[in-house]
C-alpha cells in the first residue's frame, strides 16, 4: 500500500521462457487468475466491475489462465485473446491425450479456459491489457434460466456458467448504409459517456505506471 492509500497489485508478465522456442509455446497463469480477481472481482477494488461478480466464486483451475507464446489469424483478424467453455468431444486416447495435457497444465480439468497472447501482453500499454482481460471475462456470463433469472448449481451454490458473444456484431458499411440497429445505438451511447474507469485508477490497480500519474 502505497502513502496515498491505494494498493497497487503489479500486472503479471508472461514468463521470458515462453519467447525461447521458436514452436508454439503456452504457459499456465495462476498468478494473473489471482490478479483478476484481486483487481475486477474484488469490491474493494477501484476497478471491481460487479458485471463480473459471479466469477468470484471460482477458483484456479475450474476458471484456468493460459499464457500463449503469440495470437493467431481467425476470419481475418488476429486473436489476442480468447475465452472457451472446456470440451473434449473425442473419445478414446484423442480424449485420454487432451485430459492428460490438462491436468499437466493445471492439475486437473478446468471448466473454462482464458488464453492471453504474452506477446500482446508484454508490450501492451495498462489501459489496452485491462480493457482485453475484461472483454475476456465479460464472455464467461452468469447463465440464466428459461424465465430469464440468473441459475445456480444446486449441489455447489455456484452460479451456472456459459459462454456469450458480444452485444454488437455488425459491419460498418452496414450500418452506413441502413442506419444503426438499437443495439448499435446502444453502443454508440456508451461510446459518447465517460469511461467509468480512469486511465489513473487502471495506474493504481496495476502499479506498472503509477509513478508517472501521480
Amino acid at each position: 500500500m502505497n502513502q496515498l492509500g491505494f494498493v497497487i497489485q503489479q500486472r503479471p508478465d508472461p514468463p521470458d521462457w515462453i519467447f525461447a522456442l521458436d514452436t508454439p509455446n503456452f504457459a499456465p497463469a495462476p498468478e494473473l487468475w489471482e490478479w483478476i480477481k484481486t483487481v475486477f472481482l474484488d469490491k474493494k477494488s477501484k476497478l471491481f466491475n460487479p458485471d463480473h461478480f459471479h466469477l468470484g466464486a471460482f477458483y484456479y483451475p475450474e476458471i484456468a489462465v493460459l499464457w500463449a507464446q503469440c495470437g493467431f489469424k481467425k476470419q481475418g483478424r488476429f486473436v489476442v485473446g480468447q475465452a472457451e467453455k472446456i470440451m473434449i468431444n473425442a473419445g478414446g486416447w484423442k480424449k485420454e491425450r487432451q485430459e492428460q495435457q490438462f491436468y499437466q497444465w493445471f492439475n486437473d480439468l478446468p471448466e473454462y479456459l482464458i488464453t492471453i497472447d504474452a506477446s500482446y501482453a508484454k508490450q501492451a500499454s495498462d489501459v489496452d491489457f485491462c480493457a482485453l482481460i475484461e472483454h475476456e471475462l465479460y464472455h464467461i456470463a452468469h447463465k440464466k434460466d428459461k424465465y430469464g433469472v440468473p441459475s445456480y448449481n444446486r449441489e455447489t451454490g455456484k452460479p451456472n456458467l456459459a459462454i456469450q458473444g458480444h452485444d454488437v456484431e455488425e459491419f460498418i458499411g452496414v450500418v452506413r448504409r441502413y442506419g444503426a440497429s438499437t443495439d448499435v445505438q446502444n453502443m454508440v451511447k456508451a461510446a459518447n459517456q465517460r469511461p467509468l474507469v480512469s486511465k489513473v485508477d487502471i495506474h493504481h490497480a496495476c502499479g506498472t505506471c503509477y509513478l508517472k500519474v501521480v
